[in-house]
């Protein structure tokens, strides 16, 4: 049996005695510090490009490169019996932490997939990733909202007792020139933790790397806040007609109540089916209700006059 974890990582899993799922350890290559000593993984992420980010999918499209660091001492007789500087092998040859980005969606590999090793023993593993990851929106301040999108990288072989990743603030970054419209860098960070996984009931070794953005919300001020404002400065119209005119009164407040649902509907196009309201949509409800008092007003005028108030 299989667990897909995505289109191209693929891991065997059994069950232990207890019944348990579990993914077994690769242990054809040792740690190059075993037990108890923890093995100490330099990360670091340099951004490239962000290039859009989709609010019905909940996807991001990223360009980014991401470098790996550790020691391995028993490099020591290879490095002495070559004259390469630094001194190479495929990855699959060396020992390495097996990580994997779990919010991947369709993410691209540029470079082979080798690690360097100078002459400090120390082992460097370079990569450059690009295509979409996915990211959890919250999007009730929208348009005013701010997001965190992560690049989540978890070692499915090694727990936080084993490995432990450490932020290379000197390597982590993000380009000033990004082709992210409408929104704006305020912020980076990264975190080491343990994930739990259910199944097996394990911690393993994970490292958060995120980027926070706000949202220009000037665009939307225009395009969708000044025209709401018109559509129900529009309604209060009906406040200013003679009683007698009942025609222009009823007309003018339904048309007013039609383009506002229309006008909702066209915007929610841009949004996934959400189980709560959005600042934008709290605005359109709200236009809606004035519009439906100006209604209820004119009905009322018109009833009075009929009846010869």
């Amino acid at each position: 049996m299989t667990i897909r974890f995505s289109a191209r990582i693929q891991m065997a899993v059994t069950q232990d005695k207890k019944k348990h799922w579990f993914i077994p350890h690769d242990q054809a290559i040792p740690r190059p510090n075993d037990d108890p000593e923890i093995t100490q993984i330099l990360v670091g992420i340099y951004t490239l490009d962000l290039a859009k980010i989709n609010e019905v999918e909940q996807t991001v499209y990223i360009d980014f490169y991401l470098g790996l660091q550790w020691y391995d001492s028993r490099f020591d007789s290879a490095l002495s019996n070559t004259n390469l500087s630094p001194y190479q092998r495929k990855l699959e040859e060396v020992w390495q932490p097996n990580l994997h980005i779990i919010n991947q969606r369709n993410l691209d590999k540029e470079l082979d997939e080798i690690v360097h090793i100078n002459s400090q023993e120390i082992v460097t593993y370079r990569q450059r990733y690009y295509g979409k990851l996915a990211t959890s929106l919250d999007l009730r301040r929208f348009p005013f909202d701010e997001q965190t999108i992560k690049i989540e990288l978890i070692s499915f072989s090694y727990s936080p007792e084993e490995i432990h990743f450490v932020e290379a603030e000197e390597l982590n970054g993000i380009s000033p020139e990004i082709s992210l419209v409408n929104w704006s860098i305020i912020g980076l960070s990264s975190h080491s933790h343990a994930h739990y996984l259910q199944p097996e009931q394990q911690d393993y070794a994970r490292f958060d790397y995120e980027i926070k953005v706000k949202r220009h919300s000037s665009f939307y001020a225009w395009r969708v806040l000044f025209p709401v404002a018109l559509i129900v400065f529009m309604s209060d119209l009906v406040f200013w007609l003679e009683p007698t005119q009942i025609i222009p009164q009823i007309t003018l407040a339904t048309a007013t109540m039609v383009s506002l649902i229309t006008y909702q509907f066209i915007l929610r196009q841009e949004l996934p089916k959400m189980n709560y309201l959005t600042a934008e949509d709290k605005v359109i409800v709200g236009s809606m209700l004035l519009v439906f008092i100006a209604l209820v007003e004119s009905v009322t005028s018109i009833n009075l006059v009929a009846g010869g108030y």
